[in-house]
């Protein structure tokens, strides 16, 4: 079964229905949930494509979820791809890409034993 994440409205869906609390961002300032600035480096969202979801470390908090980009998938040469938790300092400024989700959406995607995300615009 597939995740899909929409770059513009920072909404998350799991096999085709909105997930509850899975309204995240992805990208700092100007180029938050902004798809034309998804290839710049530590601003724009994640870009399109196809991704695999891995396990979870707490590189950027508890339960971050590592991501990979799957053949095809243009990177524009980005990498370290995540899904983690907003910053309690400055709620809204947590990513330089990464999707930012709750907790509880982050604990859904990794016990949910689906592999496949989706990025859209």
């Amino acid at each position: 079964m597939t995740w899909t994440y929409d770059q513009s409205s920072g909404h998350l869906y799991h096999n085709g229905a909105p997930v509850p609390g899975g309204i995240g961002y992805a990208g700092r300032g100007a180029h938050k949930n902004r798809p034309a600035s998804q290839n710049l480096r530590n601003r724009g969202p994640i870009p399109r494509g196809a991704w695999r979801i891995g396990g979870y470390t707490s590189s950027k908090g508890p339960l971050t979820i590592t991501l990979s980009p799957k053949p095809g998938t243009n990177t524009f040469g980005r990498s370290a791809f995540r899904i983690h938790g907003d910053s309690a300092r400055h709620p809204g400024a947590a990513s330089e890409g990464c999707i930012i989700m709750p907790y509880a959406v982050r604990s859904l995607i990794i016990t949910s034993g689906d592999h496949d995300l989706e990025v859209v615009q």
